[in-house]
């Protein structure tokens, strides 16, 4: 029985490895809280690859993120849509926020003495169109923004449509990718939040489900081994 625990952990192991190259992603499910600065969702490491996933609603027609950055980090900011044939021509922006950026003129309030850094998607004709196998779900990439941050200190990262506009997004921030046991466990149930935002039909399973059960297999192996040796 050490053998097969053994072998359940190394695929388990190679499990995590898949996931982290096709899921890069960490992420976050906007309820339509963090609608302005002071109710943004704080990034801890905004280093670490997350996506922020937001339904733009009359009552939530922003989402706002904030993170400590450090200055002359590049910080890469994705913005997409899920692929939805209503949402073809849905054109979101997003907004970079802080001290010692240029002051704009944005339909969002933001922090006192804070200016920032603005991209629009209205001028992008055909965005990439990018699947995604762990979840099963295709989405349109509108853009990939990249801002060296010019001092080290507050900064804000939010999405918003400039027509009005309701709709879905999706935000991502940072490069690095990070998966602990804690994300690999929970992924059956992100998964199913994922494929519900992109309303993928229930009997479209995604092709990496066989990887969730191994990955079930692999923990219980581990458990088990670890009872045996302690």
């Amino acid at each position: 029985m050490r053998a097969i625990g053994r072998i359940a952990i190394w695929v388990w192991m190679l499990v995590l490895i898949g996931a982290s190259t096709a899921w890069a992603h960490k992420p976050i499910f906007s309820d339509g809280s963090a609608d302005d600065a002071d109710s943004a969702i704080q990034i801890d490491d905004v280093t670490i690859s997350q996506v922020t996933y937001h339904e733009v609603t009359e009552g939530a027609t922003q989402v706002w993120l904030t993170f400590e950055g450090q200055a002359n980090y590049v910080l890469t900011v994705q913005l997409g849509v899920p692929f939805i044939e209503r949402l073809a021509d849905f054109r979101p922006a997003v907004v970079v926020v802080g001290r010692y950026l240029t002051e704009a003129d944005l339909p969002l309030e933001v922090p006192p003495g804070m200016g920032a850094a603005v991209w629009t998607t209205d001028d992008v004709a055909e965005p990439e169109f990018f699947h995604e196998p762990f979840t099963g779900t295709d989405s349109w990439i509108l853009g990939e923004f990249q801002l060296a941050l010019p001092a080290t200190g507050r900064y804000y990262v939010a999405a918003y449509v400039p027509s009005g506009e309701t709709g879905k997004l999706w935000v991502a921030v940072g490069e690095r990718e990070q998966f602990g046991l804690e994300d690999i466990l929970s992924l059956p149930a992100v998964i199913a939040r994922v494929r519900e935002f992109h309303e993928v039909p229930i009997e479209r399973e995604p092709c990496m489900v066989a990887m969730v059960a191994v990955c079930g297999v692999g923990v219980v192996g581990l458990r088990f081994v670890t009872r045996r040796g302690g």
